[in-house]
């Protein structure tokens, strides 16, 4: 499941992504995308830490992409925010079952995770667009 930190993020990069050249302030990106101001400083760090955003501090700083639209994939946006994708706890171990070694079910839940992922993948920031018009 994508969590709504998770659909921050992406609308954040994609407002970055728009005017590659310039650096915006976090309140720029916030306001124009209509991500309440309280989680960006979590989320600028956690993308800036896996290297999608590169932010400055102090007069004439901001945040700007950390490398081009088509270099960054939604699944590594994913997985700087929330992680690896899972559909259910067993994927990755988690959680106890006591029918884990014959679950039959579990083959279909790796298929659709091994699919989700490769179009995550494949799909680029510059693919996708977010942001509203400005209103004149």
């Amino acid at each position: 499941m994508i969590t709504k930190k998770t659909e921050y993020a992406i609308r954040a990069l994609s407002e970055l992504a728009s005017d590659p050249g310039r650096r915006m302030t976090a309140n720029q990106v916030a306001q124009r995308q209509e991500i309440p101001p309280k989680y960006l400083p979590q989320i600028v760090s956690e993308l800036s830490q896996a290297g999608l955003l590169h932010s400055v501090r102090g007069y004439g700083g901001g945040i700007r992409l950390g490398r081009p639209a088509h270099e960054i994939t939604l699944m590594q946006i994913i997985e700087a925010v929330q992680g690896p994708p899972i559909l259910v706890d067993c994927q990755f171990g988690a959680g106890e079952c006591s029918l884990k070694e014959d679950c039959s079910i579990r083959a279909v839940y790796d298929r659709a995770l091994r699919a989700m992922r490769k179009e995550l993948e494949n799909a680029r920031l510059s693919d996708v667009r977010t942001r509203r018009p400005v209103a004149d």
